[in-house]
């Protein structure tokens, strides 16, 4: 079973971190700026397989497998978010919220 939305952006948190950690004083900020990340998917709006990142007021839309911006924008953080949206196992924790969300859609639309 692939990870919950909270747990994906936990990963992604850390991951920015990690890769903030290269340049010097980035670390210390970024603790405090990510602490509102957060991952979600909206299939109404997006119709095909996509993950939305919220960074405070910045928002964009990724689809997947092949990773493409769909809308928005993350700034600088654009480029990490979509390494983290190209690895394997991001990408089939992904699938699995997808086809959760596709599956709950269609119980409510028989209700």
């Amino acid at each position: 079973m692939g990870k919950t939305f909270n747990e994906l952006a936990l990963d992604l948190k850390d991951f920015i971190i990690e890769k903030h950690a290269n340049y010097r004083g980035l670390k210390h900020m970024s603790l405090q700026r990510y602490n509102n990340l957060t991952v979600s998917m909206n299939s109404r709006r997006y119709g095909s397989p996509h993950v939305i990142i919220r960074v405070g007021i910045s928002e964009a839309a990724f689809s997947f497998p092949y990773v493409n911006k769909i809308d928005g924008g993350l700034g600088m953080d654009e480029r990490y978010v979509m390494l983290w949206v190209s690895n394997d196992v991001v990408q089939q924790s992904l699938e699995d919220q997808w086809k959760t969300i596709k599956l709950q859609e269609l119980e409510q639309d028989k209700s």
